[in-house]
């Protein structure tokens, strides 16, 4: 009988505090990993060091309730960055038979929640990216006392005005640029249809030339013996079909050779994905 729920919550540490752990109460979260930007060249040395408050503020809030916290540095708009730290967490979650692993993508860089998505559609039965909607931006709030132009030029009224800007300034240390109620709304992945054994052997040896090969080494490479060559050629055949139609190799021709590549997309999936 399964007497513990082991379920993970990855949360990027941005400018919006509060909104970092929500669903954590909702999801039932044992374990929470949070992502903040690695240090910063000096002109962004500022930002990067309140993103760094503010996680050490959630780390010690989470470390009175749980014991399980853990903060994790990355390049957050670096994709490679983001996929080598998810996959990271994932393979060791998946290592400790976790049920579930919710990845809050609304706190996050868009490379952050691109690289989220991907790596939910190869583990759709576990990764839920959610995102924590909100009405309430302290930004607007900002905006909107400094567009009195009237106070501002009112003595008396633009001593309320500061008054206003030090409760904002507050608030933002408490909570972040949002505040108020979140309404968490789950981000369906797309699953990635998985490569069968034969497929995977066909793109590790191509990986093996350096993402390049000559198809017909390829071929020399990989034949079995037992197999006809009329056989073998029709599955290679099918299984190079396949992985072009995923966009992960494409074909060149150098004279009357046929050369086999490695893409982008397939170079991504090569070194965290696959």
């Amino acid at each position: 009988m399964k007497i513990f729920r082991r379920t993970t919550m990855i949360s990027p540490v941005g400018l919006e505090k509060s909104r970092v752990l929500a669903g954590f109460k909702k999801f039932g979260i044992t374990n929470v990993y949070l992502i903040q930007s690695e240090k910063k060249s000096e002109d962004e040395e500022r930002l990067a060091n309140k993103v760094r408050q503010f996680a050490d503020d959630l780390h010690e809030i989470l470390k009175k309730i749980m014991d399980n916290v853990h903060i994790i540095n990355a390049n957050i708009t670096d994709l490679n960055s983001c996929l080598k730290i998810l996959r990271k967490i994932i393979d060791k979650e998946i290592k400790e038979d976790v049920e579930k692993i919710y990845i809050n993508i609304s706190t996050s860089s868009k490379i952050f929640a691109i690289s989220a998505i991907y790596v939910a559609g190869l583990f759709p039965n576990i990764i839920v990216p959610f995102y924590a909607k909100t009405s309430n931006y302290l930004i607007q709030d900002f905006i909107d006392v400094l567009k009195d132009e009237d106070s501002l030029n009112d003595e008396k009224k633009y001593k309320v005005i500061i008054n206003r800007l030090i409760e904002i300034k507050e608030e933002f240390e408490n909570s972040g640029w949002t505040k108020g109620q979140y309404k968490i709304k789950v981000v369906p992945a797309l699953p990635f249809k998985k490569f069968t054994n034969f497929q995977k052997k066909v793109f590790s040896e191509i990986i093996k030339n350096n993402n390049k090969i000559k198809l017909q080494k390829l071929i020399d490479l990989l034949i079995p013996e037992e197999m006809g060559d009329r056989s073998f050629r029709s599955k290679l055949s099918y299984a190079l079909k396949d992985l072009m139609d995923y966009g992960l190799l494409r074909k060149e021709k150098e004279g009357r050779e046929v050369i086999l590549l490695i893409t982008g997309i397939g170079e991504i999936f090569e070194k965290y994905l696959i």
